[in-house]
């Protein structure tokens, strides 16, 4: 009925409440949040995956202690950040990233350390660890900074950021369009944590939009750079800096027209040597994978994919430990899998039929099997 619908008093909950489960490092045990089952129990629970015991992931009054210890933080808030239901963890798992109320803060899982990464009314973003889990990257006023937590030292590492110019941080059209609504992150550590990859995002041709909010009384109104079809879109580049800082290497990218270039996928070498980047036309139909060389940002094209439609943008090589990768494509007019040498040449197509790709789950080198989800049956068949 309606009254089960929308009555202010019954409230009913038609959707549930699922709790949020991620496999550890360990592959013995999994991160259980937030289980609506389980009463008076810690909101991150560390269960073992065969005999079900559950036991607290953290010790939450420690933590709490931390962040009291560090001064200038309310008991409210210590108690806020000691019992969250979910934590952005370094490689490890031994330490935890928190942005709350504007400014960043960092915990060692199970010590008596805390660290407050910033302290200022200027927000920050896209907070990352380093893969040695060493330093912190964030973005703050369209500026990329590296917080080193053996110093505790900040670094600014691009100066030209603002309103108009983002470094390392999307654009509403690159972020709703290309890398996936509410994915703003525009930088990439290096395997090895010395250096990252970003993109510098001139919005400055980017025509402005009026947008009217006509729910409240007194209507709001945002102006944001937005571009319609045929208008022009922000002018990319993409740049390599060391974490360390210094000046940042832009990668040669002569061979496209600024106005009809777009930077879709960016990733790394596992050796660190090179950035890979893939590039594709306005109209997407066609997509270049490319490595640029890190230390001098000379890039070279490895393959086109093209067609007369679209090329769809699918995912980032996959890395074998000889240096070989594999991708995904539709070229065939079906998604497969192809296993390419460390140069980029075609060795081998790995899947084929008249079906389509549905996911690439992993691979077992050792053994020598790809594991994959298809709709080789059927769409709907398990």
């Amino acid at each position: 009925t309606l009254d089960d619908l929308y009555d202010p008093v019954k409230k009913v909950n038609f959707t549930g409440n699922v709790p949020t489960i991620r496999w550890l490092k360990d592959g013995t045990h999994y991160l259980l949040a937030n289980d609506p089952s389980k009463k008076n129990v810690p909101r991150l629970q560390r269960v073992n995956a065969r005999t079900g015991e559950a036991t607290p992931f953290l010790d939450s009054a420690k933590m709490e202690a931390a962040f009291m210890a560090l001064g200038g933080i309310t008991a409210q808030d210590a108690k806020q950040l000691a019992s969250r239901g979910s934590y952005d963890f370094n490689a490890s798992e031994t330490a935890v990233l928190i942005n709350f109320a504007n400014d960043l803060f960092y915990y060692q899982l199970g010590s008596d350390k805390a660290v407050r990464v910033t302290n200022g009314a200027e927000e920050e973003v896209g907070e990352t660890f380093s893969p040695n889990g060493r330093m912190i990257g964030f973005v703050r006023n369209g500026n990329m900074f590296v917080f080193d937590l053996g110093t505790e030292r900040e670094r600014q590492l691009t100066t030209d950021g603002g309103p108009k110019i983002l470094n390392g941080r999307l654009d509403w059209v690159y972020q709703e369009e290309l890398y996936g609504r509410g994915n703003f992150e525009a930088y990439w550590w290096s395997p090895d944590s010395t250096m990252l990859a970003y993109l510098r995002l001139d919005e400055n041709p980017v025509h402005e939009f009026t947008v009217v909010d006509h729910i409240p009384y007194r209507q709001t109104v945002e102006v944001t750079p937005y571009p319609k079809a045929g208008d022009p879109n922000p002018i990319v580049q993409l740049g390599v800096v060391n974490a360390a800082g210094g000046a940042t290497r832009w990668v040669d990218t002569f061979k496209y027209h600024p106005s009809d270039f777009l930077i879709v996928r960016v990733s790394w070498t596992p050796d660190s040597k090179k950035v890979v980047y893939q590039a594709q036309n306005r109209e997407q139909t066609y997509l270049d994978l490319n490595f640029a060389d890190a230390k001098d940002g000379k890039s070279t094209t490895a393959f086109r994919e093209t067609t007369k439609a679209w090329v769809q943008v699918l995912d980032n090589p996959h890395w074998l430990k000889d240096g070989s990768f594999i991708w995904q494509s539709e070229r065939s007019g079906y998604e497969h899998l192809y296993l390419y040498n460390p140069a980029g040449k075609l060795v081998r197509q790995l899947t084929d039929g008249n079906w389509d790709l549905r996911g690439f789950e992993g691979v077992d080198e050792d053994k020598g099997f790809v594991y994959f989800s298809s709709i080789e049956n059927s769409p709907i068949a398990p």
